[in-house]
């Protein structure tokens, strides 16, 4: 056997070149014995490489996007209701579509583009064993491609994501990463389980995740699988609802929901999120208010109601689901709990008042701009109809108080405070139109009137300079547009037209009412 010759100095540095002369004579007889093994220039032959996973790569994250692949997903669906349905699968012939991970993985550098990624190397190495460990493989191997966790989007489904939400991720897009991670009932809980089932389905969140990714670390080769995505997931969908077998399943609706999530981050379709919004739609009221029974099928109803009263009110139509069948099946969504949630009786009772201010608004706006505006019939009709609605918001800023003076001594969540905002906002906005659509129909109360919505609109900019969650931009947009609209409009408002005459009074009327709903409109 050679024997290892070990060579020590004490003296000065040995040069550069000495060293490499020694290393080569040292490992010159170990090399000779590799070559006679067949073994030279290989890794350990004796002993494969052990890969947790040898399928799955990482794609690993921002530290402003929180790591969302440290999502554990057993937690996630341990979280779930036990009372929902079983995944249906979506009548179709072909196979459900699936991403050429090969291609993916081409197109997306897997550079790290997280801050802190070397300080989680441990958590890293547990989730990349997941996706042959979870009960859904399928969809995280769609989630660690992607490097994006659905549920970290539920936020997205929020009742005030609307227009606005498109501009402002337009002109910045790293508020997207302020919307990730924030808790909420959701649709997209239940999406893993059916993934890979339904190909609509399936094709919608690949589409979805890979957005997301890219706007969150973009890269210019990105962009080409994402439209790619995008047009499989398109077609797939349309396929379904050309079927009359899937046209009514509730992964076709989902579908459709998820490319109006979509549609929310990519600014160069602007009218895309509306058409998606409105045939979500269709979709719901093709189905009717009694076939939403399913946990799956009730999320799906709760996350498309925020958009379809924004469409309506931009575009000054009546809301379908100020319809009773509609509103009994959004206020059966009421969960009692200590601290608000979405489906706290507060949200619930709150909102349903707002499914009926798109058609009061728009029978105000046909009455003032009508030959007859003066007849006593629509007017009073009109009157106690906003009269309701301000009874309403009166009767529910009171349930607030009382809610938040019974939680007083109490440590509340961070979610409780920030729907508390969300929804106190929301019914100061809502309280100003509708002062102002009664002081329309009700000349004789318009001064006395203008001084509370005056007042509303200061405390709205007033409730803009506290402390906020960092997502309020989804909703503190519509309450400044509000706000501004009403100061701006104030000395019409204001004007005494005591000594006109009934002509005259008519023409002031239509002209201030017409101002302040048209720049409103504009703001939204």
């Amino acid at each position: 056997m050679t024997e290892s010759i070990f060579i020590i100095s004490n003296g000065p540095k040995v040069p550069k070149e000495a060293r490499t002369t020694i290393r080569k004579q040292a490992m010159r007889d170990i090399g000779l014995a590799r070559k006679a093994r067949g073994g030279y220039g290989r890794i350990n032959v004796r002993q494969g490489v052990q890969y947790a996973d040898s399928h799955e790569g990482s794609i690993p994250f921002r530290s402003a996007v929180g790591m969302t692949l440290s999502r554990s997903s057993s937690t996630t669906l341990s979280s779930r209701s036990s009372s929902r349905a079983p995944a249906v699968r979506t009548p179709n012939t072909s196979q459900p579509s699936t991403v050429d991970w090969d291609e993916f993985v081409e197109a997306v550098p897997r550079e790290d583009v997280a801050d802190d990624y070397a300080n989680d190397q441990s958590t890293m190495s547990c989730n990349l064993m997941l996706p042959s460990l979870s009960p859904v493989p399928d969809y995280e191997r769609a989630r660690s491609k992607f490097g994006i966790d659905l549920m970290s989007l539920s936020i997205l489904t929020n009742f005030n994501v609307g227009k606005s939400t498109i501009a402002i991720l337009s002109a910045d897009p790293t508020r997207l990463a302020s919307l990730l991670n924030l808790a909420q009932w959701s649709y997209l809980e239940y999406v893993p389980e059916r993934y890979g089932i339904s190909e609509c389905l399936t094709a919608a969140t690949n589409c979805l995740l890979a957005k997301v990714h890219t706007v969150l670390a973009p890269k210019e080769e990105c962009y080409a699988m994402c439209n790619l995505l995008y047009g499989r997931a398109l077609r797939s969908l349309q396929d379904a609802i050309a079927s009359d077998s899937s046209a009514m399943d509730a992964d076709v609706l989902c579908a459709t929901q998820l490319l109006s999530l979509h549609e929310l981050l990519d600014p160069s379709r602007d009218t895309a999120w509306s058409h998606h919004v409105q045939g979500s739609a269709r979709l719901v009221r093709h189905r009717s208010a009694t076939r939403f029974h399913t946990d799956f099928e009730r999320a799906l109803f709760a996350a498309h109601v925020g958009g379809i009263v924004s469409e309506c009110l931009v575009n000054n139509t009546h809301c379908y689901l100020e319809q009773p069948e509609w509103i009994g099946l959004y206020t059966s969504l009421t969960i009692e709990s200590n601290f608000l949630s979405e489906r706290s009786p507060l949200a619930i009772s709150l909102r349903v008042t707002m499914f009926e201010l798109p058609g009061i608004w728009h029978d105000v706006g046909e009455a003032v701009n009508e030959l007859d505006f003066y007849s006593d019939w629509p007017l009073a009709a009109l009157e106690a109809r906003c009269r309701k609605a301000h009874r309403e918001l009166l009767v529910w800023l009171e349930q607030y108080k009382a809610h938040c003076v019974r939680l007083s001594l109490a440590q509340p969540p961070a979610s409780e405070l920030s729907l508390r905002r969300e929804l106190f906002g929301s019914a100061l906005e809502c309280l100003a139109i509708v002062k102002r659509l009664l002081c329309t129909v009700c000349e004789s109360d318009r001064r006395n009137l203008e001084v509370e919505t005056q007042a509303l609109a200061h405390l709205i900019l007033d409730l803009q300079k506290q402390p906020s969650p960092k997502h309020s931009w989804l909703f503190s947009g519509h309450e400044v547009g509000v706000a501004y609209t009403v100061l701006l409009t104030k000395d019409q408002w204001e004007e005494n037209v005591d000594r006109r005459d009934a002509h005259d009074k008519k023409v002031a009327t239509k002209t201030r009412y017409n101002t302040w709903s048209n720049t409103l409109r504009m703001t939204g």
